[in-house]
């Protein structure tokens, strides 16, 4: 039904939407459009009693697929600029941003399942594998397809698990921080164009870290690395993430340092900013990992870095003296909601169960913190010169 207007494929005799005819409309299951109303991915049906089941009219499913917030992952590619391929890509979040940049993602590759299913469930125009990525071996024999025949390869984005230097976990190296290295390590065997390695900001402490780009050089890279907060970078959100872009052009990483040192923007995005009156509530809660830490955010702020939990209000919670508003006046965000605070578009839908969306949202890269560093690179290539 991808080519009729929707009023077309609605009903004849009443202009409305059933289970069935929004699932065909969507291209997923009936089943898959029951389970997107319980986690309040879908409009407030017109009826939930019409023929024994919900409906919605044709304004109303009209409303829901206009692309009101710039997201088509149809984008036509720049041929100006290198194919990609995304290692450790998770749900797609640095996918997705790369791909509405306008640059051609050929897979993405993860090890974990649902967030595989999950790529793969949002067709992006391309297919994720599951692949694992610690079997650097395995890996590039893997990859080795994507050669072309005259011995070049794609570029490499991804962000190796972080959870060793994350904030949320320990505060020293873990057995996994090596993932680090290796991603160095297929890198420097295929020497794409350029290389995009996202981790925690505080990574940048870390010896594994500091190896994995010591590889990289000692391969020829030019490398900037830099903290982007994604508040300034067009995601309703405060979360600091550690960009490392390596190139074997020095000049294309000279301009990706001068548009992620100017094009970041000087206001951050708020809650409010990207939701509007949507969320009809002024105020939200977000669990603390401890209670000496507030509770309670307003949407004139930038949200909190949205973590792979999401619970409700406890009984017991005291308040704390930097919540703008007594938990009373708070509620928590959606499943739904979080993920759009994570800049996914509205209908992206998620694989697995509860607490894997969760997780899957909470790891995410935020789709447009990953289209910034996608347009920084463009910019690159776009405005680099003859002597590149």
């Amino acid at each position: 039904m991808d080519d009729l207007p929707i009023a077309d494929a609605a009903d004849p005799a009443t202009g409305l939407f059933d289970v069935k005819r929004l699932a065909a409309l969507l291209d997923v299951k009936p089943a898959t459009v029951r389970t997107l109303r319980s986690r309040g991915r879908l409009p407030v049906p017109t009826s939930e009693d019409i023929n024994g089941g919900a409906v919605w009219a044709s304004e109303i499913v009209a409303a829901f697929l206009k692309p009101d917030d710039g997201y088509d992952s149809r984008v036509s590619p720049d041929p100006m600029l290198p194919s990609v391929i995304d290692l450790f890509a998770g749900c797609g979040g640095m996918s997705l941003g790369f791909q509405l940049a306008r640059f051609r993602v050929l897979a993405g590759y993860d090890n974990w399942k649902p967030a595989v299913d999950t790529y793969n469930q949002n067709k992006l125009g391309h297919e994720a594998k599951t692949l694992d990525l610690g079997d650097v071996e395995l890996t590039i024999a893997e990859l080795e397809h994507h050669r072309q025949p005259d011995g070049s390869f794609p570029s490499i984005i991804g962000g190796p698990p972080c959870q060793d230097f994350s904030s949320a976990g320990k505060r020293v190296e873990g057995e996994r921080a090596d993932l680090t290295e290796k991603y160095a390590s297929i890198v420097t065997h295929f020497r794409p164009p350029f290389f995009v390695m996202e981790n925690v900001a505080r990574a940048a402490g870390a010896a594994a870290y500091h190896r994995a780009l010591s590889v990289m050089e000692d391969a020829g890279y030019t490398i900037v690395k830099k903290v982007l907060n994604s508040a300034y970078c067009g995601v309703p959100q405060t979360r600091k993430r550690l960009i490392a872009f390596g190139s074997l052009s020095a000049g294309h990483v000279d301009r990706v340092r001068h548009y992620w040192e100017t094009a970041v923007s000087e206001e951050a995005m708020t809650v409010r900013d990207w939701f509007g009156t949507r969320l009809e509530t002024e105020y939200y809660y977000r669990h603390p990992r401890s209670y000496a830490r507030r509770g309670i955010f307003s949407v004139d702020e930038p949200s909190p870095t949205i973590r792979g939990v999401n619970r409700p209000i406890p009984a017991g919670y005291p308040g704390h003296e930097g919540d703008p508003a007594p938990a009373s006046q708070a509620r928590p965000l959606t499943t739904a909601e979080r993920a759009e605070i994570q800049t996914f578009p509205r209908g992206f839908t998620f694989a697995g169960s509860r607490t894997d969306t969760e997780q899957m949202i909470g790891n995410a890269v935020p789709v447009k913190l990953g289209k910034f560093v996608a347009d920084s690179i463009s910019f690159a290539y776009n405005t680099s010169g003859v002597s590149d």
